[in-house]
């Protein structure tokens, strides 16, 4: 079964070709800006899964979205990071367009399943996987699966309110913690602080400043906010601005126990800082296909 993954970031649009022994086949990365240049989202993903695989023969097609989708998995219902995505029909249309299943989910359940696969971690129990890239994804896994809640929006993260934050997040709503912990809060930060500094270099050469360490204690207010609700098993760290080179990943995991209730699940956290592989999703995709469809 050859099995056509889609990581769709709030930066970059991966796509890639998987074998039934999980080998990528062929492999893209461009900015998620080239691909849907207007409204027709839908028409654009199409076009783009039948040029980049050609003649090559494809199964199944799963998609990650950075995006809320219905309960059944049918619909992007909103993706606060990339315009246009908003009530779209992403199953029925794509598998009518292309002739083969298409699995729609958020694209950090696939990272989560790559991840637990890699590093080893047992399905039994709950594990949670926080990304740190454009927003905060995070992806909740109970026993092996998915959890999505009563309308398929468990797990945002990265919109919980938070006090004296009075930024428009692109989900409609002020205030959402993304907005002083996400990538985008860095890159503001940078704009304010750094100008002379580029985005690959903020940690490695201000780590030590007050206003990065408060930005690294903002987002262990995210990951201690979901250790304290869910108790999990483990937690499967990761994305983009913690893989960025010098982030403080001591001092980030120091500000995260202080915030841990004590004494558990503090004395029993287990922390693991996962590595930010560009073909994670598209991987984690095919990945998931295989598990749910076989």
């Amino acid at each position: 079964m050859n099995i056509v993954g889609i990581d769709i970031g709030g930066t970059n649009f991966r796509i890639g070709l998987v074998n039934e022994t999980g080998t990528l086949l062929k492999f893209e990365k461009v900015p998620v800006g080239t691909v849907f240049q207007s409204d027709q989202v839908l028409f654009s993903l199409a076009e783009t899964i039948r040029s980049f695989c050609g003649e090559m023969a494809y199964d199944a097609v799963a998609i990650g979205f950075p995006a809320t989708l219905d309960v059944a998995r049918e619909k992007v219902v909103q993706a606060p990071n990339i315009p246009f995505m908003e009530d779209l029909p992403v199953k029925e249309f794509l598998s009518t367009e292309l002739m083969v299943p298409v699995i729609a989910e958020k694209d950090v359940t696939f990272a989560l399943c790559y991840d637990m696969e890699k590093y080893q971690i047992p399905e039994k129990g709950v594990v949670c996987g926080i990304y740190f890239g454009t927003g905060i994804g995070n992806a909740i896994s109970i026993d092996g699966k998915p959890f999505i809640g009563t309308h398929g929006t468990a797990g945002e993260l990265g919109h919980i309110p938070v006090v004296d934050c009075d930024r428009l997040c692109g989900c409609g709503n002020v205030g959402c913690l993304e907005m002083i912990a996400g990538g985008r809060a860095l890159v503001e930060i940078r704009q304010e602080h750094y100008p002379e500094a580029s985005m690959s270099e903020i940690f490695a050469r201000h780590s030590e400043d007050v206003v990065i360490k408060e930005f690294v204690d903002s987002m262990a207010v995210a990951v201690a906010t979901e250790v304290n609700i869910l108790d999990p098993s483990y937690v499967l760290l990761g994305g983009g601005v913690l893989n960025n080179e010098g982030f403080p990943k001591e001092f980030f995991s120091e500000r995260i126990r202080a915030k841990v209730r004590k004494p558990l699940p503090l004395k029993e956290l287990n922390l693991v800082f996962t590595e930010d592989e560009r073909e994670k999703c598209v991987l984690g995709a095919a990945s998931y296909v295989r598990k749910i469809m076989l």
